[in-house]
């Protein structure tokens, strides 16, 4: 009995644990998976710009700018938000992390991320830390010299 409980030990501290964030925490401003154009325009308003963007994949979306620092894109055929970007701190996500925090804010609010990934962009070495919901939407961070550049929101379809 006693090896078989240790056997159980052993294997769940294998596990690799994930923070896997819930559906209600994968949002910036408000905007999430689900948001419809109707609801973003309610609380924001008409967007500067718009414009309609054909996926290679065959998807169409219609993209909401606000003033070049809140992105929406919603799929055109469910009226739905597809993809969020915030990179101004006047939008939080619903748990209070804005751009201009130091990324040590992430492991404190949402634990380890799902998925780490370093690049460079424009000469500039950048991190982007990811977290998912069970239905396969994200909530992505884009980090700077340690400070949250961007909050982006994916939806799953």
């Amino acid at each position: 009995m006693a090896a078989a409980f240790a056997g159980c030990i052993a294997l769940a501290l294998a596990i690799p644990c994930f923070a896997q964030v819930s559906t209600d925490q994968i949002a910036v401003g408000g905007v999430g998976p689900g948001s419809t154009i109707s609801y973003v325009t309610d609380v924001y308003g008409e967007p500067a710009a718009a414009k309609n963007i054909d996926a290679d994949t065959g998807v169409q979306y219609i993209e909401y700018n606000y003033a070049g620092t809140f992105l929406v894109g919603f799929n055109a055929a469910s009226r739905q938000a597809a993809y969020v970007t915030c990179t101004e701190n006047w939008l939080a996500t619903p748990d209070g992390v804005t751009t201009g925090m130091t990324a040590d804010v992430l492991n404190k609010v949402y634990k380890q991320a799902d998925h780490l990934y370093s690049y460079e962009e424009n000469g500039t070495d950048k991190t982007l830390y990811e977290y998912e919901d069970a239905y396969g939407n994200r909530l992505s961070f884009d980090v700077q010299n340690f400070y949250i550049i961007s909050i982006n929101v994916r939806t799953a379809g």
